[in-house]
């Protein structure tokens, strides 16, 4: 694995290592700020989406950017901290659907979980995890990341258990793991797509035999 060092990244990096790009320190004003991050994050999306984890280096991400390096240290002290950041802004964690219907939260989680790997740079950043999943750091990443959505998912089940739309006892758990575990297989691993239409037969499918087992219980 390349070291935070030879990668260009440290927890102290030396102020005298400065590039020629545009300087961002004392930047005031907080949509200024937020747009210096929003370039940040998205110059670190590019990069990783087409040169990998262990390839990423701090120089590419602050000329793709075009903020400081320093600026960029003072907030991601660390390679994982920066890739940490950009892969939570790319999908990030907030709230489940509430659409009343767990057949419609369901079928918009998964929706967006196939249009962002179906994007130039999710499909970057899902090729990237795959490659680089045997770096400590990555397969942490990648395990905190996929247990965030993986409870977030089972909120929304939990939801519909409590509205009456799957009887009590049903383990939410496995209703988001078989929802969503094709989705991995077929569009992460196997780098397929999948379309609108089977993401419907899937959802379909999985409450069907949901809602069957409820029954016979």
């Amino acid at each position: 694995m390349v070291s935070d060092e030879t990668s260009g990244f440290s927890s102290n990096p030396p102020p005298s290592r400065r590039p020629p790009t545009r300087r961002t320190e004392g930047v005031n004003g907080g949509s200024r700020a937020a747009r210096v991050i929003d370039d940040v994050l998205q110059a670190t999306a590019e990069a990783l989406a087409s040169g990998g984890y262990v390839a990423l280096r701090i120089d590419d991400v602050a000329a793709r950017s075009g903020v400081n390096k320093t600026t960029i240290y003072r907030r991601w002290p660390t390679k994982a901290d920066l890739v940490a950041a950009t892969l939570t802004h790319l999908r990030p964690v907030t709230e489940p659907p509430n659409t009343g219907s767990l057949r419609d939260d369901l079928l918009a989680m998964l929706r967006e979980s196939i249009a962002m790997c179906s994007s130039p740079i999710g499909r970057g950043i899902t090729r990237m995890l795959q490659t680089d999943r045997a770096d400590p750091e990555v397969e942490r990443m990648t395990r905190s990341l996929r247990e965030s959505f993986r409870v977030l998912r089972e909120q929304a089940v939990q939801a519909a258990i409590v509205r009456g739309e799957l009887p009590p006892g049903t383990p939410a758990r496995l209703i988001v793991d078989m929802v969503f575990s094709p989705f991995v297989l077929r569009a992460v691993i196997r780098g397929e797509t999948i379309d609108d239409a089977d993401a419907v037969r899937i959802v379909d499918t999985v409450l069907a035999g949901a809602r069957a087992l409820g029954a016979r219980s």
